[in-house]
This record gives C-alpha cells, sequence and structure tokens, in this order.
C-alpha cells in the first residue's frame, strides 16, 4: 500500500526524518552532558565548595576561591566529608618528548584522585605522600598526550620528564576519557601534587584553590550544609577579624559536582530541547494531515474490507503495521540526519559544549529514537480507522462510483492542525529572533581595542630556570624588542592577561584619602593587568587623559599605574585622578597615576568592565607568564614561524601556547551565543518549511476538493480573482489563528530564555511583529500556488468532475 503510494510515503517519512533527527541530535548533548552520570566512583557523593564575597562591587565575588589557610580549617574541623582536596590549573613546559610543549595542568592535593576512585591505564596515581614538601616529583599524564607526546610508549612509567624545567617522573597514565576538573574547554593533561607549604594564619586573604569534598556515606548534602552554616557563625568568634567567615560577608557555598559542571550550558541545551520538541511535533502534525487526507481517500477501501469480513482487529493490525513502517523508515533516515549533523554540532560547539567529547548516539539515545518512532505509529497508524468512524458502511459503499466527501469535522480538525504548526512555529522564530538580535547586539560591544590585524602567543618562563625577577624582567624586554623588529610588525608588547577572556583576580588597593563606607565602592579592585610599554598602542587602548607608559617608567624610577575609566569615575568622580596615587596590595610602593585610558572588556563582552589597575611590566617584581601580542598591516597567522624564532633565538627550551589572533579570541568570546542561535535559527527555519509545507498540504487539498464548487462559481459569473481571493483568505485565517496562538504562547515561554539574552528584552515588540510579518509572508506563499490552480478550472470540466 505504501509501495501505490510514492509521493505520500516520500514526504511523510522525510518529514518524520527531520523530526526525528533533529530530537535525536540534541538529545544526544542533553543526555552526554546533563544526564549522563560523571565518570568518577558514586559521583553523586562529589561536591564542589566554594567561599564567596557578595558584598564586593558588580554584584561581588561568587564561586571564589578559598585561602590555603581556609582550606586547612575546613578539612580539619568538618566531620561530614570522607575527603576534602583542593587543586589549582595552571600550564607548564613540558620537556622529554620530541619537543618542548606547553600544556594545561592541575596541581592537586595528595587524596584527589583516590577519592575520585578511577584507577590509572598505567602505573600509580598520585598520593598524600606524593604530596609533602620535600617528596620526589611526580606526574600523571592523560591518555591524549601519552599518545601524542610520548607515541603511546607503555614503558612510560618511571620515565623522568622536565616539568617547568625541574626533574620529575611519570608515575602513570590515566585511561582514555578521564578528565578532571570535569567540563573544562581546555581540560588539564598534566597533574602534579600541590605540595602546600604549612598555612600562614595571617595569609588568609590568598584565595587560589578551588575544593571539592566526597561526603560521607549516609550524609546528604544538606546535612552538610548545616554543619558549615555552624562553623561560619563560629567563625568570628574563633578568628576576630583575621577574615573570619560570615555568612553575609564571606559566607561558605556547596553545589554538587554534576550540577556545577553543566550549570552554564543547562538552560541552552534544554531550550535547544524544547526546541526540536516543536520540529518534531510539526512534522508529526505533517504526517497526521498525510494521513487524515489518506484515510479519507481511502474510505471505500476500508469499507469493502469490512463488508468481506474483516474485523476491527485485522484493520488495527493492518494500519498499525503501515504506520510502523513510515515512522521506522522516518527514524532510519532520521539517525543519519542526527549522526551527521551531530559531527557538525559537535565541531561548532566544542568551545561552548563540557563533556563535547562524550557526546554520541549511545543505546539509550537509540531506545528514544525506537520510543518515538513507535508512539508515532500507534498515533498516526489509526488515522483511518477514526475517519471511517464518522460515517457508515453503507454510505462509504455508495462512494464507489466516485469521490468521498470530507466530512465538516475532519475539515475543521485539518484545520487545527495546521493552525497549531504555524503557532509552533511562530514560537520558534520569535525565540530565534531574539537570540539574533541579542547576539547581533553582543557583536557591536566594543571590547576596548582593536582586534583586527593582531597575533597573540602565551610564554612561560620556568622557575627553575628563571628564579629572579632579573632574569625574567630581561628576557620580557628582550623579546618585546626582538618581536618588534620582525618585518611587517609595526608594534609588540607583553600582558599578564588576555581580553576579554581574564577571570577577574580582585586584589586588594589602598587609595590615597579614600575611605570606604556601608554600600559603597571596597578597596578591591578588580583587575591588576601587568603590560609592557606599548601595550596601549599594539592594542589600540584610547588615552582619555594623562599619558602612557613610556622609557621613564623603569626600575628606579617613580612607580607609575595607569587605571581605566571605570575606576576613574568609581572613586575619583568627574575630578582627573591623575597626580594621586594607590598603592597595590597595602604593602607595596605607593604609585602615581600617570594616565586614564578607556574600559577593556575583560570577563566577556556581555559583562560591564570593572575596575582596572595597569602596572609597567620594567617596574613588576617579575612575572613567569605573560601573553605577547603583535600587531601587523597584513596576515598576523603569517608571523608565527617568526615568532617562534624570535623566542627560541633568546631561549631554545621555551614552547609557544595559545598561539591565536585576536580576531579568533573574540570568536570564541561569542562562541556560545553564535552556537546557540545558529542551533535555534535551523530548528526555526526547518518548523517553518515544516509548516508552509503542512499549510500547502492543506489548501492544496482543499482545492482539488473543491473543484466542482469552484467550476460553478465560475460559470454562474466569478472571476478568477474571486477564486484567488477565496482561497487566499482560507489560508490567512489559518494564519491568523496561528499568529495569535502563537504570539501568547511565545510571551510565556520567551521568559525562559531571557537569561540567554544580551541587549534585548524577552518582550521585545519589534521581533515579535517582525517574526509574525514573516509568517504571514511565508502563509501567503505557500498559499498562492493552489490558489492559482483553483483560478484555471474550466467550468465544463469541473461540472463533470464527479
Amino acid at each position: 500500500m505504501l509501495a501505490k503510494s510514492p509521493g505520500f510515503t516520500a514526504a511523510a517519512v522525510i518529514c518524520l526524518a527531520l523530526g526525528i533527527g533533529a530530537t535525536s541530535a540534541i538529545f544526544s548533548v542533553v543526555h552526554a552532558v546533563l544526564l549522563r552520570p560523571l565518570g568518577y566512583r558514586q559521583p553523586d557523593q562529589l561536591v564542589r565548595i566554594y567561599t564567596e564575597f557578595p558584598t564586593f562591587p558588580n554584584g561581588g565575588l561568587r564561586r571564589f576561591w578559598t585561602s590555603p589557610p581556609e582550606f586547612d580549617e575546613l578539612k580539619r574541623e568538618l566531620q561530614s566529608w570522607e575527603s576534602l582536596d583542593a587543586w589549582v590549573t595552571s600550564g607548564v613546559n613540558l620537556g622529554g618528548a620530541a619537543d618542548p610543549i606547553r600544556v594545561t595542568s592541575a596541581s592537586v592535593t595528595g587524596g584527589l584522585f583516590p577519592a575520585l576512585g578511577v584507577p590509572p591505564e598505567l602505573g600509580r596515581l598520585i598520593t598524600p605522600r606524593d604530596d609533602s614538601q620535600g617528596a620526589p616529583l611526580v606526574i600523571l599524564i592523560s591518555h591524549s598526550l601519552w599518545q601524542r607526546a610520548f607515541g603511546a610508549d607503555r614503558s612510560i612509567v618511571g620515565r623522568d620528564v622536565q616539568i617547568n624545567g625541574n626533574k620529575t617522573s611519570i608515575a602513570g597514565v590515566m585511561p582514555p576519557g578521564f578528565a578532571f576538573p570535569p567540563g573544562e574547554l581546555d581540560p588539564p593533561e598534566v597533574w602534579v601534587p600541590l605540595q602546600l607549604p604549612p598555612p600562614n594564619p595571617q595569609r588568609r586573604g590568598s584565595h587560589f584553590l578551588y575544593l571539592m569534598g566526597r561526603l560521607k556515606t549516609g550524609v546528604s548534602l544538606r546535612q552538610a550544609e548545616d554543619e558549615i552554616d555552624r562553623h561560619v557563625a563560629q567563625s568570628r568568634d574563633r578568628l576576630g577579624n583575621n577574615h573570619p567567615f560570615s555568612k553575609a560577608g564571606h559566607p561558605i557555598v556547596t553545589y554538587a559536582l554534576q550540577d556545577e559542571v553543566v550549570r552554564t550550558i543547562r538552560p541552552a541545551l534544554w531550550m535547544l530541547m524544547g526546541a526540536v520538541a516543536f520540529v518534531l511535533l510539526i512534522a508529526c502534525v505533517n504526517v497526521a494531515n498525510l494521513l487524515l487526507a489518506r484515510a479519507e481517500a481511502r474510505q471505500r477501501e476500508i469499507a469493502i474490507r469490512k463488508a468481506l469480513g474483516a474485523g476491527v482487529g485485522q484493520l488495527i493490525r493492518q494500519f498499525t503495521v503501515e504506520g510502523l513502517l513510515l515512522s521506522l523508515a522516518g527514524a532510519g533516515l532520521g539517525l543519519l540526519f542526527a549522526y551527521g549533523g551531530l559531527k557538525v554540532m559537535i565541531a561548532a560547539g566544542t568551545a561552548s559544549i563540557p563533556r563535547a567529547d562524550e557526546v554520541t548516539i549511545d543505546p539509550v539515545v537509540l531506545g528514544a529514537t525506537l520510543g518515538v518512532s513507535l508512539l508515532t505509529a500507534l498515533f498516526f497508524g489509526l488515522a483511518p480507522l477514526a475517519q471511517i468512524a464518522a460515517g457508515t458502511l453503507h454510505e462509504a459503499l455508495k462512494a464507489a462510483a466516485g469521490r468521498t466527501t470530507a466530512t465538516l469535522t475532519s475539515n475543521r480538525f485539518r484545520n487545527v492542525l495546521v493552525s497549531s504548526e504555524l503557532a509552533l512555529a511562530l514560537m520558534l522564530l520569535i525565540g530565534t529572533g531574539l537570540m539574533i538580535r541579542a547576539f547581533w547586539k553582543l557583536s557591536e560591544v566594543n571590547p576596548g581595542f582593536r582586534p583586527e590585524g593582531m597575533l597573540t602567543v602565551q610564554v612561560t618562563l620556568p622557575p627553575a630556570t628563571y628564579p629572579q625577577t632579573a632574569n625574567q624582567t630581561r628576557f620580557w624586554r628582550e623579546v618585546q624588542e626582538k618581536l618588534a623588529a620582525i618585518p611587517g610588525v609595526t608594534s609588540a608588547t607583553a600582558m599578564s592577561g588576555l581580553p576579554p577572556e581574564r577571570p577577574i583576580n580582585a586584589n586588594d588597593t589602598q587609595i590615597e584619602n579614600f575611605t570606604a563606607v556601608p554600600g559603597g565602592p571596597g578597596h578591591n579592585i578588580d583587575y591588576w593587568q601587568t603590560v609592557g610599554e606599548h601595550f596601549f598602542e599594539t592594542l589600540g587602548v584610547r588615552l582619555l587623559d594623562g599619558r602612557l607608559f613610556d622609557a621613564r617608567d623603569v626600575n628606579g624610577a617613580t612607580p607609575t599605574v595607569i587605571i581605566n575609566q571605570t575606576m576613574a569615575r568609581t572613586y575619583y568622580g568627574n575630578e582627573s585622578p591623575v597626580g594621586r596615587r594607590v598603592r597595590p596590595a597595602f604593602q607595596d610602593p605607593w604609585r602615581v597615576i600617570v594616565g586614564v585610558v578607556e574600559d577593556v572588556k575583560n570577563a566577556g563582552l556581555d559583562k560591564p568592565a570593572g575596575t582596572e589597575l595597569f602596572l609597567p611590566e620594567a617596574q613588576s617584581n617579575g612575572r613567569q607568564t605573560l601573553y605577547l601580542a603583535l600587531r601587523t598591516a597584513g596576515d598576523p597567522n603569517s608571523l608565527v614561524g617568526a615568532v617562534r624564532a624570535a623566542v627560541r633565538g633568546i631561549d631554545p627550551s621555551l614552547p609557544l601556547s595559545q598561539v591565536r589572533t585576536m580576531d579568533e579570541v573574540l570568536s570564541r568570546a561569542r562562541s556560545r551565543p553564535r552556537f546557540l542561535t545558529s542551533l535555534l535559527g535551523l530548528f526555526s527555519g526547518t518548523a517553518l518549511v515544516l509548516a508552509a509545507i503542512g499549510l500547502y498540504g492543506v489548501i492544496s487539498y482543499a482545492v482539488t476538493r473543491r473543484t466542482t464548487e469552484f467550476g460553478i462559481r465560475m460559470a454562474i459569473g466569478a472571476e478568477p480573482g474571486d477564486v484567488l481571493k477565496l482561497v487566499l483568505a482560507q489560508g490567512l485565517k489559518l494564519a491568523a489563528a496561528g499568529v495569535i496562538t502563537g504570539a501568547v504562547g511565545a510571551l510565556a515561554l520567551t521568559r525562559l530564555i531571557r537569561g540567554l539574552l544580551f541587549g534585548v528584552s524577552a518582550f521585545d515588540p519589534l521581533t515579535f511583529i517582525a517574526m509574525a510579518v514573516l509568517l504571514g509572508a511565508v502563509t501567503v506563499a505557500a498559499s498562492v500556488i493552489p490558489a492559482l490552480r483553483a483560478t484555471k478550472v474550466d467550468p465544463l470540466v469541473a461540472l463533470r468532475y464527479e
């Protein structure tokens, strides 16, 4: 029966394939990222622990680091935890492979890997014995690094390598797929013992540790939080004013590790899951309309089957099998779509999706796809029986000489289905329109610098070979001079943080003649940036007041500093801060403010600029890691070889890392909203096409059914334009119902994506109107072809049509 109607079969299979394919692809991501447990022993007992400073400006410091004395205190005094461990992420220069390379690393306390409960593929784990000060240095490496840098040599355990110039040995290799911290876009490939010195109780303000704990068996997170609350309440009694914990000013907060990994992506993924559910619904509605139309054409066939003795059970089996074949064919083609689409999606969203390497079409996804297929088979396979139930056997057999006519009820039902399609499509279109507008506004944000024509790289000086400030300062000065001398380079500089990807570092700073008051700004400056002499010229940061750094700002001269516009406005109002003094860390020498520059975006383009100090690298206490930036009028990528040669000309052991153009850096900063907008646009476009196809099918079917009516109208004097208006009016009525319903639904749903929008309201009237007009235009386009066909009906042919 399906082979006899190839057009119907192909249309139904393709509609279902689009809906099932999109749903399977997104569910694969949702399952891998949100639902699948992390690959550790009893991952539900692992908890992230942070300290916070909610009273700081700009919303405070949330999910902040912990200081070593605080970590030591919590580990000793809290009883709810089987283990409590810390780590710091950074990077290391790895020597001992074919070439020195720079890799992301994590320094971990000795109990962390035993707490995770994942055995190594080769060798052993880092243990508390390795974490004691003075213990021989060992490292763990990832499976991917083992393959890439060491050729998967199974005798690697015990081999000596260089880490930041220090001799160390490889203790073990972790298995494929292992990652810690989980969900990082740039995951560590090397783990080393943290080897913290004995904590200094007077240094509780130095926060740089991430914490994770494993709850004891039988202890809930709520019970652990209650114990923490009691500990915080007693903090000031124990410590006085020495940086105590407090519920309002410096609380401890906890979150399940799994929830933390997906916290930022969860709303977006559920939004996409909802979007593909709409696409699947629209596809199913299309198939329902196709089956209902086909069922009306099969009324006579069904009646004859019943007259010949077919029972209801036999008919149910026949139509269920037909529906099952359609659904399984749609699911099979949909899985092919999902497989291809998933590869493209992951490639485009690697910088946006945590755990992206775990995403695959696994048995759970296959089972979900099969379940959707079976439901659609059961729901739509029985549509012919619903149609025949509306009439009688005698009435159906009377149609033997001609066509059957649709009942008023079935016509109305099909119209409701099409209006529902249009409403769902409009809701998706409005959500997409809002995301497009938000992304457009984000792309127009001024980052505070000119990204075009810039190349950036990161270089780290190993402490073992550059232990003294003088050696570090000499290297940075020499490398900047060499880079500036490269043909085609107009300027070069160094900097400690790369905007707009810098996390807040929030350092205490004494400001001359300033006293903090409750509710006002404090002494904490959001960003300290150590920069080379030509930083502002290279990045294209505008000077607003005073001067930039120059040859005067060297060691032995008056210490200087430049501040950004937000800091000037926060602490000096409308007065010029040039000539005023600040004192970083309340203990460094006083520095004179010599200039004010335009704000540079740091912690993301969608975040307001914080307060920022720029310190001249020549007057710093030495920096082991800096970014180098070069500006050229040509292609920045053409300079990579010359930059590598310049660095190795000074020190052949130093690798380059994070080699990117500034345009690539900005593109990564916009990657998640771009990724979400692209996917939502793809789904809403698919929904719009499917809705248009459904509308076209209903109008075409109505024109075919009304051929005799149109012939009679034209025979008694109706003009082709009158018939055209009549058909178009039917389409526009359906569109109007869909627009009204869809707009109301969008008002309810767009508030769910409010947190994903930048610079645009979730109820933006321009977007609502524009998307409604677009849907109306598509409706007219889908109605025009069958309407024009109706105007070409020959009255004589139409009157003989039956």
